[in-house]
């Protein structure tokens, strides 16, 4: 009897640290036809350093799917791919041998099982993944606002509703009105207008600032040296922290500012600092 397969890809942007979603998907093809099986569905998120696993529509679809015991086997490229952290591919992997469906990566091309679990995310260079990753203390589950880090100024957190009907924060999307903000911010400043009237033509036209404080200028300069300020925050180019990595990504769906005007402003900052100091 053919196996019906969903397979689920996390596109990486960084493709020296995980495959993108082409190429998991190539090889997850060649796999399923091996082995005979069916590709039934295909789920798939992008890689922006999600805190929240089941607010990730890909991962919600393939809950749906094995809801619906419509499928047999889940594949992914590596594991992963899927799941970045121990807790969660453990309560995956209860909630799939509920339904008699089996877990797969295409890469090695081995089953998947809770009790081989620890070799996967192990703290040694040796391991299946070769990247060192710690288990993280923390579960990764679903959490309501106040446990989250507060995000920079711009961006919001975005998830889905529970069964209690909660609203769940997932992962990070940028906040089209305050993006808009920000890029003015950067441009009225590489133009030549100070901080400080940068800040009360904001509080003029009744823009809220960062938190709902009221904009001062010391929120958009910031400091240069220790990166903090609105015109300092270099999440504003795309790079964002990835916890299961520990290290910065570039996310190109998350930058707010290209990289033109960004150069325009620290060469603006460079020569009032110089000026400043003559």
């Amino acid at each position: 009897m053919t196996r019906n397969v969903l397979f689920y890809a996390r596109s990486s942007t960084t493709p020296h640290l995980g495959a993108c979603f082409e190429t998991q998907l190539h090889y997850a093809k060649g796999f399923i036809k091996e082995n005979g099986w069916s590709l039934e569905a295909t789920c798939r998120d992008a890689d922006i350093g999600e805190v929240v696993f089941t607010a990730q529509p890909g991962v919600r679809k393939l809950l749906e799917h094995v809801e619906g015991e419509a499928i047999d086997v889940i594949l992914c490229h590596t594991l992963d791919r899927l799941c970045s952290r121990l807790a969660v591919a453990k309560r995956l992997l209860r909630e799939l041998d509920a339904k008699g469906i089996e877990l797969w990566a295409a890469d090695p091309g081995v089953q998947i099982k809770t009790s081989d679990l620890i070799e996967y995310y192990r703290d040694d260079q040796g391991s299946m993944f070769g990247r060192g990753s710690h288990i993280a203390p923390m579960p990764d589950d679903l959490y309501e606002a106040e446990h989250l880090v507060r995000l920079s100024y711009g961006y919001r957190y975005t998830g889905a509703f529970n069964a209690d009907r909660q609203y769940m924060f997932g992962f990070t999307a940028v906040d089209a009105d305050a993006a808009q903000v920000v890029q003015q911010i950067f441009q009225l400043y590489a133009e030549g207008m100070s901080p400080a009237k940068i800040a009360s033509g904001l509080k003029t036209l009744g823009v809220v600032g960062p938190h709902g404080k009221p904009w001062r200028d010391s929120m958009i300069r910031g400091d240069r040296a220790q990166r903090k300020g609105v015109l300092n925050d270099e999440l504003y180019l795309g790079r964002f922290w990835v916890p299961s990595r520990d290290c910065f990504d570039f996310v190109p769906a998350l930058q707010i500012v290209t990289q033109d005007l960004w150069h325009r402003v620290k060469q603006r900052q460079r020569l009032t600092a110089r000026s400043a100091a003559e």
